[in-house]
């Protein structure tokens, strides 16, 4: 590849003109590494425009086969998916055959382009860490020692930017797949949310197009209908918006979609609004208050799991979430957050050992409260001392059997109804009076408006 053959040498070069100072010379390293890096994303986004094309095409030829059959509704379904793609990239959660057997084999070859571009990316990272190891080494041996601290400060930040999603977020070893018994539950790793205050912009929705620079913006009862993009990937735009207290946010199903880029919000309120998220865009809600919103995986982008990440602290989710959430496509962390009357999500490991994702940082609700809600059995995987209260559980017919067992406890209070009958068989779910919960107290819906102000 192009790629690996052009990089060796561009580093050589930039050890032996760079001047001195560290800022300087890891700059130089920086400036040399996005070269590299841009071919390798361009060369993966022409890929991917060219396999969505080809994947349109066999829907269209689907469409054909389902229409000599005379089923209306699922020619229409069809038609949504292509759309979908052309439109966004994005894949519906239709599960026809015809379309669930196309889709599998287009998400394969997504997976391959977005590999390759993950693997070139690593290569610049290992090659930029053995600059930076040489040259720290030079510099000691000459005596300049602080010179070679600031060196690897500003070296391992750079590559701290550089290698960020690359797929070990958070996991310190992997789980031996040959061995059997139960997984051993351990503390999560704790999220830090990003303590960022970017230049205040008073009027944000007068931006004409993309919002592409990092921002707080005022707290505004805003209005949305139209929808709102953040990020530029080809620009290199990866701005981080704020969103502080007293902000509340009303749309009609309209998406803030986050291409390139990161939202932080406290003690803010969003009505009928569609958060979607591309690959490696993180969104971070402390305090905030959700009523008909969903929180979703979007755009064209696919490589490590997790793509799109969401934490929620101190919340309440009202009446909706999503309707489907994959290993892949989506990161999600929930803590003390209560959801009343909503359709909690199904939930898919793939073809990943669901044990293995047991005390993973990014696919895990702990800790809190569902009150009148629809429990796939899946979604209850993803728990962790959790409160239910007046909720009805059902099977996920897409759950599937990995290696290892898993228990689950739940607790659950008065009312509500358990009706699942179909787990696999080394799945357990444990339930408990809702009485004899002993841990952190778990917050109630009106405890957190309470705190929010609302």
């Amino acid at each position: 590849m192009y790629f690996g053959k052009l990089f060796p040498p561009l580093l050589s070069c930039a050890l032996l003109v760079l001047p001195a100072r560290a800022s300087e010379f890891v700059e130089k390293l920086k400036e040399s590494a996005a070269v590299e890096i841009e071919k390798s994303e361009t060369d993966a986004l022409f890929r991917q425009a060219e396999l969505s094309q080809r994947y349109v095409a066999a829907l269209k030829a689907l469409e054909e086969k389902v229409r000599a059959t005379g089923d209306l509704d699922a020619l229409i379904r069809v038609r949504e998916e292509a759309d979908a793609i052309t439109k966004s990239g994005e894949v519906t959660s239709h599960g026809d055959k015809g379309i669930t057997e196309l889709r599998e084999k287009y998400i394969a070859a997504r997976g391959v382009i977005m590999k390759d571009a993950n693997a070139a990316r690593s290569r610049v990272v290992d090659a930029l860490t053995k600059s930076i190891r040489e040259k720290e080494a030079a510099l000691t041996k000459a005596g300049q020692v602080d010179e070679a601290l600031a060196i690897r400060k500003e070296g391992e930040q750079m590559l701290l930017e550089l290698s960020s999603g690359m797929g070990n977020d958070g996991v310190e070893f992997a789980e031996d797949s040959r061995a059997t018994g139960p997984t051993e539950l351990k503390e999560l790793k704790k999220i830090n949310v990003p303590a960022t205050a970017p230049a205040l912009f008073e009027k944000p929705f007068s931006i004409k197009g993309t919002w592409l620079e990092s921002m707080t913006l005022p707290p505004l009862k805003q209005r949305i209908s139209e929808q709102v993009v953040i990020g530029d990937r080809g620009k290199k735009k990866w701005p981080t918006v704020v969103l502080p207290k007293g902000t509340v946010w009303s749309g009609r199903d309209t998406r803030i979609f986050s291409s390139g880029g990161h939202i932080v919000a406290t003690k803010s309120s969003f009505e009928r609004l569609r958060f979607v998220g591309d690959l490696a865009c993180d969104t971070f809600f402390v305090n905030c208050s959700f009523d008909q919103c969903t929180l979703n995986r979007g755009g064209g982008w696919w490589g490590w799991d997790h793509a799109a990440k969401y934490y929620l602290e101190n919340c309440v989710v009202s009446n909706s979430l999503a309707s489907a959430w994959n290993v892949g496509d989506n990161g999600f962390r929930v803590r003390t957050s209560v959801f009343e009357k909503a359709e909690m999500p199904t939930v898919s490991f793939k073809d990943k050992e669901p044990a293995k994702y047991l005390n993973h940082p990014w696919f895990k609700f702990e800790n809190c409260r569902f009150v009148g809600c629809k429990v796939p059995s899946s979604f209850v995987l993803v728990t962790r001392d959790c409160i239910f209260q007046d909720c009805i559980f059902v099977d996920d017919p897409g759950l599937k059997e990995g290696q290892k067992p898993i228990d689950v406890i739940i607790y659950v209070g008065p009312g509500g109804r358990y009706d699942i009958s179909k787990l696999p068989k080394n799945v357990t779910i444990t339930r408990k009076p809702d009485t004899e919960w002993k841990g952190e107290t778990i917050p109630t819906a009106q405890a957190l408006r309470d705190m929010m102000g609302f």
